[in-house]
């Protein structure tokens, strides 16, 4: 587990294909994050850091640390791995493998990329053998529940990709400075999307978000807000049906229609 007081006393890669690459010129920073990770990487070839690390480190929020991490990714400079716990789908944490050629590693006085606990500069090729290296990892994020967000994930809506594995970090640490119940809260917003048959990270944060802007930070919270939905959907049902019965409407199916749009925005849609 890396800590803010114990920064990493080795060289970092800055390579010129990262450097001067056209797609990440206006993310400079982003290039700086690339560099610490090759630092972090000199032990064991990978880099265990939590997004919340670098946006200490950094002074970023921790989206925009997972977005500069998924550009790495996207562009061929990162590899994201994730760390099962032992005869387990859970999920325990993230190795992050920088994948890149440093210029002129055998020039005599320039970087070696063969130093002895050094990064290697072959990691594509090597992906396997470093795989076996130090499984025992703790995250800063604590494994045992997110990575019970994790296996629900992947048991109820689909494979964990590296961005969406990113994108659920970010939202536990988020809720973990607000809440006692971060697990819980997200576990609920995933419900409450497949039960209404969506399953996009996006419409899950869209859920949470509304949480947070309501001050709903625990189970408690939630099952009061839901109360309220219902007297106030009950209290919405008998004037509408009183009006629809006067004008000669079908009333069940002109409440359902209204149902539907409460529906949508209460949760924002």
């Amino acid at each position: 587990m890396i800590n803010m007081e114990e920064k990493p006393g080795y060289y970092s890669i800055l390579t010129a294909d990262v450097r001067y690459d056209e797609r990440l010129k206006k993310y400079a920073d982003c290039k700086v994050l690339f560099s610490e990770i090759t630092a972090l990487s000199n032990k064991y070839g990978y880099c265990t850091a939590s997004n919340g690390y670098f946006a200490k480190l950094y002074d970023r929020p921790k989206p925009t640390i997972s977005k500069w991490i998924n550009l790495l990714i996207k562009f061929g400079y990162l590899k994201s791995e994730m760390v099962y716990k032992e005869n387990s789908k859970e999920i325990q944490g993230r190795r992050l493998y920088p994948i890149t050629t440093p210029i002129n590693a055998h020039v005599k006085g320039g970087i070696n990329a063969h130093v002895k606990g050094g990064i290697n500069a072959h990691v594509k090729d090597n992906i396997t053998s470093i795989n076996t290296i130090n499984n025992n990892i703790t995250t800063t994020t604590g494994p045992t529940e997110i990575g019970s967000i994790y296996e629900f994930w992947e048991s109820n809506v689909d494979s964990l990709s590296p961005y969406l594995y990113e994108e659920i970090q970010a939202i536990y640490e988020d809720w973990s400075e607000v809440s006692k119940q971060p697990k819980e809260m997200i576990l609920e917003s995933i419900k409450m999307a497949l039960d209404k048959g969506v399953r996009s990270i996006s419409y899950i944060k869209a859920i949470l978000k509304r949480w947070y802007d309501n001050r709903i930070y625990n189970i408690e919270d939630l099952k009061a807000d839901q109360e309220r939905f219902e007297k106030n959907k009950e209290s919405k049902y008998n004037k509408q049906a009183k009006k629809g019965n006067a004008a000669g409407y079908d009333a069940k199916q002109w409440t359902y229609l209204s149902e539907e749009e409460e529906m949508r925005r209460f949760f924002g849609d």
